[in-house]
């Protein structure tokens, strides 16, 4: 189980910007450590680093050409699902590549191979190692 506080919240000049920008565009607020998609105007998703626990590559294809996503998942809310086509897509990948070793290598993780749909997972919090028990001494 997870005890970790809630993220604070963005400053209310910097959301409304990004609510009223322009749509399909993805960014990474680095001084609240915030990821924040806009797919549409009046739109816009903000998941927290901390709260990331996987971050898995996938693919769709529609026939005429094929999108790559990467979705960040974390506990109690939906995934987080960009895509390449995304206005900023290439420098949230760059900029995440500290928080996430292994996100960089995303093309190469998903084959492009027409009408195969990939699912790989790029990062993965590690679980925290369980305490061992102290060994017993017994005396007789």
């Amino acid at each position: 189980m997870d005890h970790r506080s809630p993220p604070a919240r963005r400053p209310l000049l910097r959301r409304l910007r990004d609510r009223f920008g322009a749509r399909g565009t993805v960014h990474l607020d680095r001084e609240a450590q915030v990821i924040v998609h806009c797919p549409a105007r009046f739109h816009a998703t903000e998941l927290a680093l901390e709260q990331v626990t996987r971050v898995e590559a996938g693919n769709r294809d529609d026939g005429s050409f094929e999108t790559v996503f990467l979705y960040f998942h974390a506990e109690g809310v939906p995934p987080l699902a960009v895509s390449e086509k995304d206005r900023g897509f290439t420098e949230l990948v760059r900029d995440l590549g500290k928080a996430f070793p292994g996100i960089g290598d995303w093309q190469a993780a998903v084959p492009p191979v027409a009408f195969q749909l990939t699912s790989v997972d790029l990062w993965k919090r590690e679980e925290p190692q369980a305490p061992e028990d102290p060994a017993v001494d017994h005396v007789a």
